[in-house]
């Protein structure tokens, strides 16, 4: 079994031949995965790790549009048949990831319907959390767009406790660190959170669920309808 949503969602038999050309790799935070521009040989499908997908400017600043954990996978230029990546994808938090060639992942999508509607569904749910991404970032303030992104993380990790510094998130996010800081204060002091240099945990789901803006549902339910369309589900 695995903990990928794209691998389990097919019905037994065919998992297991798709899971015959995986290999378990440790995915280590702040790991650059691909860079805009090179050719992509590697699948991930990760399982408790989080990728993020980055735009990534000329003074050096990058900021997050999406990111994929046990919900999806990498190699979405592949889906749609360009091999060249576009945009940058670097590891956000450490964990396992199954990994499969980039030849082998587009044979089996060819040769396996069932694999490729669950392919199909990632990638449309990733552009659905893009769309929403970039509406949220208009619409809600750091506070709550901050809440969904740490809600995010537990629910693609399956973690409580995420490893990571306050620079790295404020970049992510593209705000000021000084804006992060506070408004991780002010979820701990509602005990919400516990962080310390380097690591946040999540202590009050309910009431971190609360201070998320909507797009969290928005983008964790779309999720779960389009897996539900794969066959055996």
């Amino acid at each position: 079994m695995t903990e990928n949503q794209i691998l389990a969602s097919i019905a037994p038999p065919l998992r297991e031949t798709v899971l015959e050309h995986c290999q378990s790799a440790m995915l280590v935070a702040e790991t650059p995965l691909a860079e805009a521009g090179e050719t992509v040989d590697t699948v991930y499908f990760p399982e408790s790790s989080v990728i993020s997908i980055v735009s990534t400017y000329h003074d050096g600043a990058t900021i997050e549009v999406a990111n994929v954990g046990r919900e999806g996978c990498t190699g979405v230029g592949l889906v749609l048949g360009n091999s060249q990546a576009l945009i940058s994808s670097v590891v956000q938090v450490s964990g396992q990831s199954l990994t499969m060639s980039a030849k082998t992942f587009s044979h089996l999508k060819r040769t396996i319907p069932e694999f490729e509607v669950a392919i199909n569904a990632s990638v449309q749910g990733l552009i659905y959390q893009v769309m929403v991404s970039g509406a949220c970032n208009i619409r809600h303030g750091t506070k709550q767009r901050l809440a969904r992104w740490l809600m995010t993380m537990c629910n693609r990790s399956g973690g409580d406790v995420i490893d990571l510094t306050q620079d790295f998130l404020a970049e992510i996010l593209g705000v000021r660190r000084a804006t992060i800081s506070q408004s991780l204060a002010d979820l701990r002091a509602r005990s919400m959170i516990n962080n310390a240099r380097g690591r946040i945990e999540i202590i009050d789901h309910e009431g971190l669920h609360r201070e998320c803006c909507e797009c969290y549902d928005m983008v964790r339910n779309a999720y779960d309808r389009l897996y539900q369309t794969v066959p055996g589900q």
